[in-house]
């Protein structure tokens, strides 16, 4: 327990650091930082760029959620119908190999296939633009969910394979056909994957960074809240950057501490 509390320990030190650091004119035009209460989060959501990314950011675990969850259940329904074992295995290893790339190296293999002279537009001999306006967004964001929907289909199986086997060949001797019988007897029994997915899906929808960097740097039609804290901070504006930080924080913790305390009552109750 010693090095486990020591090193949380240092870590909350530093997040009360920067909670700190939040209520300060800390910046380059201020070197000596002075407290100054909550006007540095005043201004923070005057600004119009940080308002632009904060909803940019929810956009993004809107779009993470349902559709990573969707194309989750979908695959992981398709993969525990099959009968080979052999088959089921490839197909898992399949749709969960895009979590063993980095996402840095997901962000540059895309930004080259949304390449419109060299990428998918060349081979389709279409004009589509991926990555330019609004487009760029929810090609980003169709990445993500690329990148992620196959660690939810991780879930979901791990979830379709605790199901009671003598329910399911019940239900097949009844009559019940393959969609039945994940309609109303997997998928019911498997709703703690729904939850682990989700939150898994916001948290990294909230600290989302490398992929729309990587594939556009300082794009303002992408930028999300880290990519906002991390232009303040290397701008040297570091109050901003940790009011933003703090932010950030909160949201992960609006999802955390919810899900955490509902996972310790149920596990109080075993």
């Amino acid at each position: 327990m010693i090095p486990a509390l020591f090193f949380a320990g240092v870590l909350y030190y530093f997040m009360l650091w920067n909670v700190y650091i939040s209520i300060t004119n800390y910046s380059i035009l201020h070197p000596r930082p002075q407290l100054v209460g909550l006007e540095t989060f005043a201004s923070l959501f005057s600004d119009p760029d940080f308002v632009s990314a904060l909803a940019r950011t929810l956009l993004w675990v809107v779009v993470l959620v349902a559709a990573g969850n969707l194309i989750a259940i979908l695959v992981a329904s398709a993969i525990y119908n099959i009968e080979s074992l052999r088959a089921r295995n490839a197909a898992t290893a399949f749709f969960i190999y895009p979590l063993a790339v980095s996402l840095a190296a997901s962000g540059i293999i895309w930004r080259w296939l949304f390449d419109p002279d060299r990428g998918i537009d060349a081979a389709l001999g279409a004009k589509i633009l991926w990555l330019q306006g609004d487009n760029a967004f929810w090609s980003a964001a169709l990445v993500s969910v690329w990148v992620y929907a196959g660690l939810g289909v991780l879930f979901y199986l791990a979830m379709f394979y605790n199901v009671d086997r003598s329910q399911i060949e019940s239900a097949y001797i009844d009559g019940a056909g393959t969609l039945s019988v994940m309609l109303r007897v997997v998928l019911p029994q498997s709703r703690q994957a729904l939850i682990i997915a989700t939150v898994f899906y916001t948290l990294f929808a909230l600290q989302m960074f490398d992929l729309p960097y990587t594939m556009l740097f300082l794009n303002p039609f992408v930028s999300t809240l880290v990519i906002y804290t991390f232009f303040k901070f290397a701008t040297l504006y570091f109050a901003t950057a940790s009011a933003t930080a703090v932010v950030i924080l909160a949201l992960s913790a609006a999802i955390v501490i919810p899900y955490s305390m509902f996972g310790f009552r149920k596990w109080l109750r075993i």
